[in-house]
């Protein structure tokens, strides 16, 4: 009787809610944060990556980026 009498059931209920809490909190983020939130690339760097891979040429590469870039594009050559 003396765990009632006591008042040490309050720090039982305390360090349930306080264990509950954690387990709502670690599975809220686990799915809220999956592992397919990667940040998406920017154009520009998709444009980087494709001719860092010898995908586009320099003359394509200069004129989608002046594009990207709100200029105006070079003439082609």
């Amino acid at each position: 009787m003396m765990w009632w009498n006591g008042g040490q059931w309050y720090w039982a209920m305390t360090m349930m809610v306080v264990f509950w809490g954690a387990v709502v909190a670690i599975i809220y983020f686990a799915v809220r944060r999956g592992p397919g939130d990667r940040p998406h690339p920017s154009a520009r760097e998709l444009l980087d990556e494709r001719f860092a891979r010898g995908e586009i040429s320099e003359d394509e590469y200069a004129r989608k980026r002046a594009t990207l870039e709100g200029r105006t594009p070079p003439p082609h050559g």
